[in-house]
């Protein structure tokens, strides 16, 4: 089941049937800016210039992270047995691709300017790691009907998987360029060559909502939400390990990218591939809070509270918002928030609810939709139905 941002709509009607379809697709990093991230989505040539400007943006320690998916669900009304009458059941089935890195700044520049600006020194390469997967989630459960918590077990199908971790590493260039010196120890592991599925794994989702207060005063629903929480294993993964530590000579920079070249270095460095397989974690995802009720009579309404990935790129964030109704199908909402792969974002949405359907689209980092000097980007959009 998707993961779904900015505050949950939650509504206690009863209904015999309801099919739900969100999208979602964010980039966020503490860095890079979006002039230099549209580069890479969109398609563009990095020049000299951008790359020099987006060098002195870095900081010594650099996060991303993005996350795009659509999730399809169905809820059915129909009571499962008389002995539970308020249990229904549900199914759902997700596509989600997820990434996240972690880099320095000499390593930005290296790799986008070249060796020239570090002749005499030396670049570390230690806690580099970046990690893309995508993978597939199909499943069922069970929900309460008027309160909308559910459990729900999901077989994962992983499609993409390929990580890279360095645990430490340099690479020092003399005051000619005629030697560098390389010290590294780390690994790649990838996903097979398979071209359906590169293993197997299962994962749970659940909500678990509790009203609380008085209707005349604070009051709301306490929200705590789970999604892909598990693993998969990937099966015949291919891995190559690296642990060097000596000096080359004949070798620049720009030689590497030659076919040829770097098959020499391949060799030099005592490279070991093999294949085995890994059981991996998902970039599973947390959040509890206070969420916004579409069956309230108050024209405004807070919602807050604290969300992660379970990655350790990934920070806590913490957030914040109104949620303000000035009419009763028509709402708008705005929040804040801050850690998560960068730092603060203001976020926007609109909704339209009536008997049978409920609209809602919205942006966790709005000026990123519009501002090169922005550091992210972020859409969402929701479209249910219920009889």
């Amino acid at each position: 089941m998707h993961k779904k941002m900015l505050p949950d709509l939650h509504d206690t009607t009863l209904y015999k049937h309801a099919v739900d379809i969100k999208g979602m697709a964010f980039n966020h990093g503490n860095s890079l800016t979006n002039e230099f991230s549209r580069k890479f989505i969109f398609g563009g040539y990095i020049d000299e210039s951008l790359a020099s400007r987006e060098y002195a943006n870095q900081t010594r320690y650099n996060r991303i992270g993005g996350d795009l998916g659509v999730q399809l669900s169905y809820r059915s009304g129909q009571t499962i047995s008389k002995k539970h009458p308020h249990l229904g059941w549900m199914l759902s089935a997700a596509s989600n691709v997820h990434f996240s890195g972690e880099y320095a700044d000499d390593q930005f520049g290296l790799v986008f300017l070249g060796n020239a600006s570090f002749l005499g020194e030396s670049v570390s390469f230690s806690s580099l790691n970046g990690r893309f997967e995508q993978f597939l989630a199909v499943g069922g459960g069970l929900y309460n009907k008027k309160t909308k918590s559910f459990v729900s077990l999901n077989v994962v199908l992983p499609q993409q998987f390929i990580q890279l971790e360095i645990d430490k590493g340099s690479i020092g260039f003399s005051d000619e360029a005629e030697q560098i010196d390389l010290m590294m120890k780390g690994e790649v592991l990838q996903g097979n060559n398979s071209p359906y599925f590169k293993g197997l794994g299962a994962a749970i989702n659940f909500d678990y909502n509790v009203p609380f207060g008085e209707p005349d005063g604070f009051s709301g629903v306490f929200s705590v939400k789970g999604r892909n929480i598990g693993g998969y294993q990937l099966n015949k993964a291919q891995v190559f390990k690296v642990d060097v530590d000596q000096s080359f000579n004949g070798f620049s920079v720009d030689e590497l990218v030659e076919e040829d070249r770097f098959s020499a270095l391949k060799d030099s460095i005592n490279g070991t591939e093999s294949e085995i397989s890994s059981f991996r974690l998902l970039s599973g995802f947390l959040q509890a809070g206070k969420i916004v009720s579409v069956n309230s009579d108050k024209k405004i309404q807070s919602f807050f509270g604290i969300r992660m990935y379970t990655n350790t790129i990934f920070k806590p964030l913490v957030y914040a918002g109104a949620h303000y109704q000035p009419v009763e199908k028509v709402a708008l909402g705005a929040q804040g928030a801050f850690g998560g792969y960068g730092n603060f974002r203001l976020g926007f949405y609109a909704s339209y609810t009536n008997e049978n359907l409920i609209l809602s689209i919205g942006s966790e980092d709005i000026l990123g939709l519009f501002l090169k000097s922005q550091k992210g980007h972020s859409g969402l959009i929701r479209l249910g139905w219920k009889i």
